[in-house]
């Protein structure tokens, strides 16, 4: 399919939104949670699904959890192919269809036409390159990516979809129709899930780990002009003693004209152990002070793994970061959905969903008012 008169400048409610201020707290508001019937999972709280804007309303689709038995106690994962639809009047969601499968961990932006959706991994555990557009009156078949990829991020800049992660950058063209793939940011390593933020004419890349990497987070992103294609590191969003924050598995959005504002990741020290351990176990999986050690880390209470509970905003004309003063729980999570919305008489950010500690989802829904 493709898609003819897109004006795909169209996250407009982001446009016309004013900028955070340096420092800015912003207001927290508790938003409906999915209590639908068909969403009895679901319901429980799903991490890493599918977000965007659909004819003004919110729509997210797939997800995982553990809906049954906890992670820690060895439970299956279960995958959704749930579609639902925020109705800003009722203030309720409803059920408005299913993907093709069920999916989750892939990329997802909000178009004219709905809401595209790109990759992800399916209820087998493998990655896929399906593509396809949500509307309310179904989904539509996309043209596939070159390969399939999960733990993606994805944002739409002047008629183009572009997909990061792992090792893979993808470009779909809306007036062709085709996919291309993209130069790889410098130094080539794996991004597994960034976020990905189109602002400002330009594509910025955050956050992601490399599971194979000398350093398994990193501090630093990039930016890619689509323009000259060309990637240039920026500095990444770190504490007050340096260590990367948003290492992996946050959500971030455009505001404003210049501002991208992030939420929620992993804590790099606490995940860098945790990934450590993971690979001693595959060496020696009959090791029982290792054991010990992972089933520990699994039942430590949810402030133990330290996720970033700080509002984070980027200035793409300064090239500054902006920290939050205070605390904030409502961002301290991983694998959350993100997307800019109106709600009564004023745009802000919705934060859905995501996990709390590892295996552990929250069906909370949040709106951050700058």
């Amino acid at each position: 399919m493709r898609f003819s008169t897109l004006c795909l400048s169209l996250f407009l409610l982001s446009a016309c939104s004013p900028s955070p201020q340096s420092g800015s707290e912003g207001e927290w508001v508790s938003l409906p949670a999915v209590t639908v019937s068909d969403g009895a999972g679901y319901g429980m709280g799903v991490s890493a699904p599918f977000i965007g804007l659909l004819d003004g309303e919110v729509v997210v689709a797939g997800g995982c959890n553990f809906p049954e038995i906890p992670a820690c106690d060895g439970g299956a994962k279960r995958y959704y192919n749930n579609i639902y639809a925020l109705d800003t009047a009722a203030k309720a969601w409803r059920s408005v269809g299913v993907l093709p499968q069920p999916l989750a961990y892939g990329a997802s932006a909000s178009v004219p036409e709905g809401v595209i959706c790109a990759g992800g991994t399916d209820s087998t555990g493998r990655a896929v390159r399906d593509v396809f557009l949500v509307t309310l009156n179904g989904t539509i078949p996309l043209a596939p990516m070159p390969e399939a990829i999960d733990n993606c991020a994805g944002t739409v800049q002047d008629g183009r979809f572009y997909v990061a992660g792992d090792r893979a950058f993808y470009i779909y063209d809306f007036t062709t129709g085709l996919w291309r793939t993209g130069p790889l940011w410098p130094g080539e390593e794996r991004r597994v899930q960034p976020v990905l933020v189109a602002q400002a004419g330009k594509v910025w890349l955050f956050g992601g780990y490399d599971p194979e990497g000398a350093e398994f987070v990193f501090s630093e992103g990039y930016v890619y002009d689509p323009t000259t294609e060309m990637w240039r590191t920026i500095a990444g969003p770190v504490d007050a003693t340096g260590e990367p924050l948003l290492a992996a598995g946050g959500a971030a959005v455009a505001w404003g004209g210049d501002s991208i504002v992030c939420f929620g990741g992993v804590n790099a020290a606490v995940f860098t152990e945790a990934l450590d351990r993971a690979w001693a176990l595959a060496v020696e999986p009959e090791d029982d002070s290792l054991r010990a050690a992972q089933r520990a880390y699994m039942e430590q209470e949810p402030a133990e793994y330290r996720f970033n509970d700080r509002v984070l905003v980027f200035n793409t004309t300064t090239g500054r970061w902006s920290v939050s003063r205070v605390p904030a729980q409502q961002s301290a999570r991983a694998g959350a959905g993100a997307t800019v919305m109106r709600w009564g008489t004023s745009n802000g950010i919705l934060l859905f969903n995501g996990e709390l500690k590892p295996g552990v989802r929250t069906p909370e829904v949040w709106l951050w008012r700058p």
